[in-house]
């Protein structure tokens, strides 16, 4: 069965991106959420709590990394997609990051994303009960 609410929230400097995950989530009814502000981002996660964030790599502010310190400190049980322009050894090391923190990071995406890929990842049912 599909938890009540399905939220994604995602954090990416480059707003296109954002709301194109955004506007696949609501796609796949998800309750969707887009922000470039790193900083903002602990308050936005707490209020929103999100079953699953969409985090890109490298931002101002605020890297991955950073984040995921944060999110492991805050004891964040939702799931994390990592979704970057880096090469995919990159991608694959932070998400190793994220895990090695005790966070549920089993995706990552290459940009520019993959659309059908995005969405399989989304309407995993797994995905529905993490909240």
């Amino acid at each position: 069965m599909f938890a009540e609410h399905k939220r994604l929230l995602a954090i990416d400097d480059d707003v296109s991106s954002a709301e194109l995950i955004v506007r696949i989530a609501e796609r796949c009814r998800y309750e969707a959420f887009a922000t470039s502000d790193s900083r903002g981002v602990m308050n936005l996660a707490s209020a929103l709590k999100p079953s699953i964030l969409a985090v890109d790599i490298c931002m101002p502010n605020l890297d991955a990394n950073d984040l995921f310190e944060l999110l492991a400190g805050e004891q964040y049980r939702g799931r994390i997609l990592i979704v970057s322009g880096q090469e995919p050894k990159v991608l694959e090391e932070t998400r190793q990051r994220a895990l090695a923190l005790g966070l549920d990071a089993p995706f990552a995406l290459l940009k520019p994303l993959d659309i059908p890929s995005l969405r399989n990842i989304l309407l995993d049912r797994d995905l529905a009960s993490a909240a």
